[in-house]
Formats: C-alpha cells, sequence, structure tokens
C-alpha cells in the first residue's frame, strides 16, 4: 500500500463517546480504562489483545487500534447496534506521529505482523 493512497484511518466508537474524544483524543485501551465508560469492543477480542506484546515495543493496549477501512469483521459484529455507533474518520497524517505501528491483518490474530510505520 502506498501512503498517497490512505485518504483517511477509521475509529469505530459509540456515539456517546464522541464529545469525550474530542476533548480527550483517541486513547489507548489502557488509558479508557482509566475513565468511567462503555465500550463497543467485543471482550472476547479484547482478551486476547490484553496480553499481547508487540515485539521490540509496547503491550497492544497501550495503543489507540485505529483501522485503514472500517468495513471490518469488528463492525460486522456490531451490526446489531447501529443505532449507537459511528466511525470517525480521522486525517492520515497521523500516521506521521513518534511510534506508530501497523499490522498486516486484525491485531488480535496468532498470525498478524507488527511493524513500525515510516
Amino acid at each position: 500500500m502506498n501512503r498517497t493512497d490512505v485518504t483517511e484511518l477509521h475509529y469505530i466508537t459509540l456515539i456517546e463517546t464522541v464529545s469525550s474524544i474530542m476533548q480527550q483524543g483517541i486513547l489507548s485501551h489502557t488509558l479508557a480504562d482509566q475513565l468511567p465508560h462503555r465500550s463497543v469492543a467485543m471482550p472476547e477480542i479484547q482478551e486476547r489483545r490484553r496480553n499481547k506484546q508487540i515485539p521490540g515495543a509496547r503491550m497492544l493496549h497501550d495503543y489507540a487500534n485505529v483501522y485503514f477501512d472500517a468495513h471490518n469483521p469488528m463492525l460486522s459484529k456490531c451490526r446489531n447496534r447501529n443505532d449507537e455507533i459511528c466511525v470517525l474518520r480521522l486525517n492520515p497524517n497521523v500516521l506521521d506521529f513518534p511510534g506508530v505501528i501497523v499490522t498486516d491483518r486484525n491485531a488480535a490474530t496468532d498470525l498478524v505482523r507488527f511493524r513500525p510505520y515510516g
């Protein structure tokens, strides 16, 4: 994938969290757990992510996870919640932030490959 092909990134969340995101930004799972909130995340997937160490980097839950394409299995699993979820479109310049890691598939899978962006 060429960087010029990335026109936006996506974040799937509950509509009720948008005002908090506008104030505090998109938080990692670890930071969000310190605040009272409801999550769109599936507990069984979060359990798989909980102890996942990114090689040469931090724990997966220490990162804010965004997608190249929101039309993914997570969004499909949330279809029954269409009246309470939304997809936020993000400027692809967030890829230029220090410490960004990208994956070749869903980070919760066993065969995922992580690499620093840039």
